[in-house]
């Protein structure tokens, strides 16, 4: 075997597909969710650079160990040790470590890695070689839709189905891959970021792939999962917008309840439960921010700006107020301190109705002072009350002595009253006046009795009063001489008025006229009732 015989054939083996997040891929960087799903352009890697296909790297394998007439290849040299890895430096945490892994979830592959295949269906192989080529040179071409793309090169003589079956099981491959990529894109609950890596896999695969096989139908079926991928992250976008917007009114609605709370008066506001709120509004906001779809950073910005801005008008409100309130304090203390002087000044009073009358004064200037500091308050307020009740003790106690005494006198006054109404009727005016007249001194002299017995006590004397007085009047008209004369002239009147109507009717009568007899007969009649009156009112006067 001459030294041309030891020489290996190179051939360069087709690029397998690339999987996604898998450790022996060269990592994508993670796309944010702002990131869209335009591809980026990547420049191409060659041949040597990229992963070998299983059964491309198995085929390579075999070429490698032959020689050009189909002799197993002598033994190569042993390659030079690889150099001896430094020690690392002392305290560096090794690699794996739990040091390094600390916080970090381990990463599941987006698209599973293809599994190797241990065969391939020879029909779809066949298929696939009926677009490749290999000429005298062993320069492999492929047929991509109206182009011939040179995309590898084998061994000068290597039979043609030989040389292209790498290329056409790396052609399967690619195939089996995109079938992996649809099966993850019907799986739920991909964010934007993964289907990103997706589509960024995809173009790293899909870019003048050198395999031998239906290339544009790949391209197609390939366009065709990157539009499902694009319809993925729209539907995602506008489903994040969706939540965004209900997310910004969201706390646009928490914002405004600040606002509103810090625009109420200052005294009406609950200033404990108004700062146990403003307390809670910071770890709150954060809550939404990490719980919730993020705003727009200049939507965020001007509600944190708002925000922040109603809690400096609140903490200026709340200094404001309580400063307010220290001044409206120390005024009430020194109203409520002249008050205590007054009540304690008056407390000793035996005037007890003036004296109470002052003391519902100072109450009512009391009501009407301004609320203090409740410490204070409630201590001076214990003075006042107590030389309020110091006073209104002793009046009571003298209120219930009066009360006594009054329900006493009450006896005497209804002994009395039963005693005047036994002289109804009057029979004898002047024995019952003389007799009435003494009721009347006790009566009087009997002293005040209770007030809920004034009215009925004083309602039965005076109806007592009034038949007296009307027995009275009646005696009084009866015998006044007055009234008797003028009784007896309106009698004598009367009378000679009655004769002259009486000569007027006999006229009449003789004349005939019957209008003339009647108005004279009417006219004596009323005369001879007036007279009737006067002569009874002229008997009752005696």
């Amino acid at each position: 075997m001459n030294e041309n015989d030891q020489k290996t054939p190179e051939t360069t083996a087709p690029e397998a597909p690339e999987a996604v997040e898998t450790p022996s891929t060269t990592e994508v960087p993670e796309a944010t969710e702002s990131s869209t799903a335009t591809e980026a352009p990547e420049s191409s890697t060659s041949g040597s650079e990229a992963g070998l296909a299983p059964e491309a790297s198995a085929a390579a394998n075999d070429l490698e160990a032959m020689d050009a007439s189909g002799n197993a290849a002598k033994p190569q040299a042993p390659k030079p040790a690889a150099p001896k890895p430094q020690a690392p430096r002392p305290g560096a945490p090794k690699p794996g470590s739990p040091a390094q892994l600390k916080g970090k979830a381990p990463r599941t592959p987006l698209v599973p890695i293809v599994p190797t295949a241990t065969s391939y269906d020879d029909a779809k192989v066949t298929e696939a070689l009926a677009y490749g080529e290999v000429n005298a040179e062993g320069t492999v071409t492929v047929k991509d839709g109206t182009q011939i793309r040179e995309i590898g090169t084998v061994e000068k003589g290597t039979e043609r189905d030989k040389a292209l079956t790498p290329f056409a099981h790396a052609y399967l491959d690619l195939s089996a891959f995109l079938d992996v990529v649809d099966q993850k894109l019907q799986v739920p609950g991909l964010t934007q970021a993964d289907l990103n890596r997706i589509l960024e896999q995809m173009r790293k695969n899909m870019k003048e792939p050198k395999v031998v096989g239906d290339i544009p139908a790949l391209r197609e079926r390939a366009h065709e999962l990157r539009e499902k991928a694009k319809e993925l992250i729209g539907e995602l976008e506008k489903a994040r917008l969706e939540a965004r917007e209900e997310s910004t009114k969201k706390r646009t609605a928490f914002v405004e309840g600040i606002e509103e709370l810090v625009a109420t008066d200052s005294h009406r506001i609950s200033w404990k439960k108004a700062a146990a709120r403003m307390r809670s509004m910071v770890p709150d906001w954060k809550e939404m921010q990490k719980n919730e779809v993020s705003l727009e950073r200049e939507v965020e910005d001007k509600l944190w700006k708002r925000l922040s801005a109603a809690r400096s008008e609140f903490d200026r409100k709340r200094r404001a107020h309580f400063s307010e309130l220290d001044e409206q304090h120390a005024e009430a203390e020194k109203i409520k301190a002249r008050l205590i002087e007054q009540a304690e000044a008056i407390q000793d009073s035996e005037d007890f109705g003036p004296t109470a009358r002052e003391f519902r004064s100072l109450m009512d200037q009391w009501r009407a002072a301004p609320r203090g500091n409740r410490k204070k308050d409630d201590a001076q307020w214990a003075k006042f009350k107590a030389a309020q009740d110091s006073f209104f003790e002793r009046r009571n106690a003298d209120l219930k002595k009066i009360d006594a005494e009054q329900s006493e006198n009450l006896k005497v006054k209804e002994g009395l009253l039963a005693e005047a109404e036994a002289l109804l009727p009057i029979t004898d005016l002047g024995k019952a006046k003389e007799q009435f007249r003494s009721i009347e001194d006790r009566f009087d002299a009997a002293g005040r009795v209770p007030r809920n017995a004034m009215r009925r006590v004083d309602e039965r004397i005076r109806a007592v009063r009034a038949a007296f007085q009307k027995a009275e009047d009646d005696e009084w008209r009866r015998t006044d001489p007055r009234t008797k004369a003028r009784v007896e002239g309106a009698s004598s009147q009367l009378h000679a008025a009655i004769a002259s109507y009486e000569d007027d009717l006999e006229k009449a009568k003789a004349t005939g006229d019957a209008k003339k007899i009647e108005k004279a007969q009417a006219a004596l009649d009323a005369r001879r009732e007036w007279l009737e009156v006067i002569e009874r009112s002229a008997k009752d006067l005696g």
